[in-house]
């Protein structure tokens, strides 16, 4: 699978710092942290998902495979993560590799889950719906350290 590279470095900066305010950086910073201690699902979603998954030939396994690829994605600090406004309304996505496969893991504020797939083409996917990238995971949670949140 290919990748697009990544900007330069002086380039992230620069566009970490413009994307979001302060308190949008709070809300995703603590967002990021809930999903790696937790994955919480909208009431009946988590079943909804993992069958869908099994469906589509995404897993086979259990609710806890399936969360376990999750955590997976979201807890490796070198893994991607992208910004995406609908309506207003901020969804956070980190991607990675997880189960041999290329996942995005999809989550909202406090961390709530909205999906985990591994699109077909994930960068068609996310320059399709207009995700922004941000940086790494150990590059968001280091800014957050230098504004002293």
């Amino acid at each position: 699978m290919s990748r697009k590279p990544l900007p330069e470095k002086t380039f992230i900066i620069e566009l970490i710092e413009n994307v979001l305010s302060d308190e949008e950086w709070v809300t995703l910073v603590d967002a990021l942290k809930a999903i790696c201690n937790k994955v919480c699902w909208k009431p009946g979603k988590d079943i909804a998902h993992l069958k869908k998954r099994r469906r589509m030939k995404h897993l086979s396994g259990t609710l806890a495979d399936y969360e376990q690829v999750i955590y997976d994605i979201v807890r490796n600090v070198g893994n991607i993560v992208y910004l995406y406004d609908f309506m207003g309304t901020h969804y956070y996505a980190v991607r990675g590799f997880a189960a041999n496969n290329e996942w995005l893991v999809i989550f909202g504020w406090g961390g709530l889950m909205e999906t985990a797939f591994p699109p077909q083409n994930i960068d068609e996917y996310l320059e399709r719906r207009g995700f922004i990238f941000l940086g790494r995971v150990k590059e968001i949670l280091q800014w957050t350290k230098k504004v002293k949140i």
